[in-house]
């Protein structure tokens, strides 16, 4: 679950590609459009997405969702 960092309206969404091309990632959805406001949990009702990934341990699956999740850059202001 990608959720917000910081409240304001989320302007993009960069790196989608190169967090989709981390080995063990099965799936990327940003579930929140440009231009929509956002506010970080708990006061926050959405979360900006989701990743998905597969590994051959639980700690392999960990490790791709976190690069992934570094790979994407949210600007919010």
């Amino acid at each position: 679950m990608l959720h917000a960092e910081q409240a304001g309206t989320l302007r993009a969404v960069d790196g989608r590609a190169e967090a989709a091309a981390v080995p063990g990632i099965t799936g990327l959805t940003i579930t929140i459009p440009v231009g929509q406001c956002v506010r970080p949990l708990p006061e926050g009702d959405q979360y900006l997405g989701f990743i998905f990934a597969e590994g051959n341990t639980p700690e392999d699956t960990a490790a791709a969702l976190r690069a992934a999740r570094n790979r994407l850059h949210v600007t919010i202001w």
